[in-house]
């Protein structure tokens, strides 16, 4: 018999709440539902993304030392910067995630909290040397994510450096549920907050490979600021 599509149930939620103010609700629903046993999670792996760990292994140095995780699921990625001698906070919307990467990892010293990319609290915004955002977006519906997209780099410092992991498709690829994959486009940053340091195309090892975007962002400095500091690997 074959197993079920853990992604099925995402898009039967996402497709419940497309309609309703409170649309990423359905982010909360899934890892309710997670927390009982069922396999509604394609991207729980119980370890760090390969994105991020190939990126790492690879920087001489991480900028930092206050860094930020958007849409920290079950606690991975945060904890894995955090063993790299980074300051994290991580945060999600659905406080059942927030609530497992706690008990996940109860001697964190990672800051763990609720919070949504759509509506980012003012103690989130220019804070961070460093944010990591891998295949978030990607789940927002088109119409959020053109507010989303434009607060990750609210959560940077002047100079901070972000990196980005989405799926990628070409412009005439046409998707209608989610995942949604971005384009080269969708990717750009928005006015002249940022640039682009690089951007590269991967593809990772799931049967069959996926396609991603891996996408380095360097904020802009401010006049009245010094480029971030760095700090070197524990």
């Amino acid at each position: 018999m074959a197993e079920p599509d853990p992604r099925s149930k995402l898009r039967e939620l996402a497709a419940h709440y497309a309609d309703r103010p409170e649309s990423l609700g359905w982010f909360e629903d899934l890892y309710k539902l997670y927390r009982e046993g069922q396999p509604v999670l394609p991207w729980a792996r119980l370890r760090p993304g390969p994105w991020l760990v190939e990126w790492v292994e690879r920087s001489a140095a991480l900028p930092g030392p206050e860094a930020c995780v958007i849409g920290c699921a079950l606690g991975d990625d945060a904890m894995y910067l955090a063993s790299k001698g980074l300051r994290v906070t991580a945060f999600d919307v659905a406080p059942t995630a927030v609530e497992l990467a706690r008990e996940r990892y109860p001697e964190s010293p990672v800051e763990w909290l609720v919070a949504d990319l759509t509506a980012l609290p003012e103690l989130l915004t220019d804070r961070f040397d460093f944010v990591f955002e891998a295949n978030t977006l990607q789940a927002i519906p088109p119409e959020l994510r053109r507010r989303a997209f434009p607060a990750t780099f609210r959560l940077l410092k002047s100079g901070g450096l972000m990196l980005l992991v989405a799926r990628g498709r070409d412009e005439d690829e046409t998707i209608t549920s989610p995942p949604w994959p971005l384009t080269r486009a969708e990717l750009a940053p928005p006015g002249d907050v940022a640039t682009i340091e690089s951007f590269e195309e991967i593809w990772d090892a799931e049967d069959p490979p996926v396609r991603r975007f891996r996408v380095e962002y360097r904020k802009r400095e401010r006049a009245d600021t010094m480029a971030g500091s760095h700090v070197h690997h524990a």
